[in-house]
Formats: C-alpha cells, structure tokens, sequence
C-alpha cells in the first residue's frame, strides 16, 4: 500500500518531535525495529543488555508491605524481541487472562489501521453511526480524542462520569448509541477530551464499515470478533486474547480486551516492529507514527500516550525523566504496555491500584528507573 502519513493535521510540532536527535543521553524519537523475529509461536528467553537488577529490585518492592503501587500482577520486560524478565504476584502466572481497561483504546486504534491497511476505511470519511451535521466527526477525530462531544470521563462514580454510565447504567446495552446522542460541544480537533466513549463510537463506526448489513446483536457480534481474530490476535499468537462486546453486540473498544501479560507484550512488540509481524505488513506505513504524533495534547497521540519534556502539564508517564520516544498503552488502575523503541525494549506491567494522579506519578517514578536501566541501541 502506497505510503500516507496519517499524521497530516495534527498540530503544530508533531511530526518535528518524532523527528528530533538525542538530547541528554535520551532519544527523544527513535527509529522503528525490526531487528530481531517476533515471537510467534512463543516469547524466547534472552539476554538482558542493562542492568536486569533495576527490574529484580523494582519488582521486590512492589510485593513487599511497603510498596505504594497497589497490587502488582505482572512484570514482563522484553528486549530485542526476546524476553528477558518475568515475574508474577501471587494467583497470577503466564496462563492468567488480565483486563486491559483502556489499553483496548491501543487495540482500536490496531483494528482500525488494518481496516485501513486493506482498503475498508477512511479515516477522514465522516462517521456513517452519529446524526452530527459536522463533517470532520471522523474516525481521525475519536482516535485522536479529539472529537469535541460533549463528554465528562470524571472518575469511575456512576454519579460524576460519563464512562462508568456508558459501561454500567443507562448506557451499557449500547454503548456507541449512548455516546453518538452526545452533543457537539466543540469543533472537532480543536480541544483534546479524554473520552472511552470516543473509543466506543469508534468500534462501532469500525463495524459498521466491515459488515454494513449487520443489524442483529448476536450477528453483528460473531462477525466482528472473528475479524478481530484472524486479523489481529491469530496472526500475532495473542491465543489468550478475548474482546468483549456490548448487548448491541459493539465492541467495547474504549475499555474491555482480556488476554495473558505474554499476549500484551506481543501487542506492544507489534508496534515497536512499526507494524510489520513475521515479514507481513499489517499495519499501514505511517500508521505507527500517527499513533506516535502528539494533537492538540503533547501527552497523547492517537491510542496511545506520549512522553513530554520535564514540567509538562499534565505530566507524561515519566515525568520527562526517561526516554522521550516511550509511548503507551495505558489503563485503568496501572495498566500499562510501554513501546521503547531507541531501547528496543517492550515493559509490560499489569496491576489493581488507585487510579488516582498521585499514583500514577508514584508508578512512573518506579517504571523510570528500570527503563533506565537498559541501554540505547
């Protein structure tokens, strides 16, 4: 597929960030690897480059009383394409299925760059599933959560979010409907929003390009989570991988994907191979990049969430304090699959913590220096 850069549009310095030089020992933007094979048919054991006792004492403290982190699942650090440091709280192992929470909003974004990736979708078309006279209501707008609906994440009490009404009350038996009723508060991709509706309402504009006659609920469900399956977790091994849909039989794309910490960081290899798994292409060229390409929030790119310098509000994962080229999957209570492509490294974390700022900050200061700990290159 000819080449497109997916990132045209995104706001001023986007593009220049990904391509800036090293500063201070840290790259800021980091090429792409494809260096070693990807584990299809299973993660090989290697040889850390760095030092792997960083990670050995990062994880101690966090299974011991003092840890401030919540409960800590899973830590699988992958380098090279190889894996090399696991470790597991206690009922949980290589075969244990984890919720992602909002890391979903990474598959998403996948599912719609393969959809692209075949021709199915125009990212820029505007959307076929909200009645929004505004034409730039597109799939680049949710993807970007930028699409300017009238929208309040607050936090995870039915009475004060959006979110936890779309995944629990009124909207729950449709979630995309629930969302599209939204008014249009602002112009799409002028205001950044963080939005799992904008997620929502981008499976189901995806199902709706993929399988147009679909209206029933059991059908419209069977057909997108085979395509789901073979496009996206068959070909990467993700065996473990399940999607969960809506009673409208919607993908819940913003929050509800299952699958083993093993199976996330082949996810989060995915995307440090720019895209390309076993010598096949199926992601777009460009399309890592777009995910990469801060909007109008230098901290969030589309699906995924971006370093920033030191003193940025609100504050990247590590604070400006590890590499700058580390984007992310992110989740609710400290989920977290972190692409580190200048390190060639993949760091999967999976976890039951606060979802509160501060401990967010107190996991990204107990993240930077394990990342640290490995070497460029």
């Amino acid at each position: 597929m000819k080449r497109r850069d997916f990132a045209i549009g995104l706001g001023a310095g986007g593009l220049a960030a990904l391509a800036a030089g090293a500063r201070a020992g840290r790259a800021e933007a980091g090429p792409l690897s494809m260096v070693a094979p990807p584990p299809t048919m299973g993660w090989i054991a290697g040889q850390p480059r760095g030092d792997i006792g960083v990670a050995e004492r990062a994880w101690a403290f966090a299974q011991s009383p003092a840890s401030t982190l919540g409960r800590s699942d899973a830590l699988l650090i992958a380098q090279d394409g190889r894996l090399v440091f696991e470790r597991y709280g206690p009922e949980h192992g290589p075969e244990v299925r984890h919720i992602s929470w909002s890391m979903a909003k990474s598959v998403t974004h996948a599912l719609t760059g393969i959809a692209v990736n075949e021709g199915q979708v125009d990212i820029d078309a505007p959307l076929k599933t909200v009645a929004h006279p505004d034409p730039k209501l597109s799939l680049r707008a949710l993807l970007t959560l930028t699409d300017g609906l009238d929208w309040d994440e607050g936090s995870y009490k039915p009475t004060d979010s959006d979110a936890a009404r779309m995944l629990y009350g009124p909207g729950r038996l449709d979630g995309a409907a629930y969302t599209a009723a939204r008014a249009q508060a602002h112009p799409p991709g002028t205001r950044w929003n963080y939005s799992t509706g904008a997620f929502q309402l981008a499976a189901a504009e995806l199902q709706a390009r993929l399988f147009p006659t679909l209206t029933a609920p059991h059908a419209r469900r069977a057909a997108m989570a085979g395509w789901i399956r073979s496009r996206l977790f068959d070909p990467l091994g993700m065996t473990s991988a399940l999607a969960e849909f809506d009673a409208a039989g919607t993908f819940a794309g913003g929050s509800l994907v299952y699958a083993t910490a093993r199976d996330f960081a082949r996810f989060g290899e995915f995307y440090r191979q720019d895209g390309v798994w076993a010598g096949r292409r199926m992601l777009p060229e460009g399309w890592v990049t777009f995910a990469r390409t801060p909007t109008v929030e230098k901290v969030y790119g589309a699906g995924f969430w971006l370093e920033a310098s030191a003193g940025h509000a609100p504050p990247s994962l590590m604070g400006g304090h590890g590499p700058l080229d580390a984007f992310s999957c992110q989740g609710h209570n400290g989920q977290i699959v972190l692409i580190v492509p200048s390190k060639k490294l993949v760091l999967t974390r999976l976890a039951l913590m606060p979802d509160d700022d501060a401990a967010w900050v107190r996991l990204g200061r107990w993240l930077t220096p394990i990342v640290n700990a490995f070497p460029d290159g």
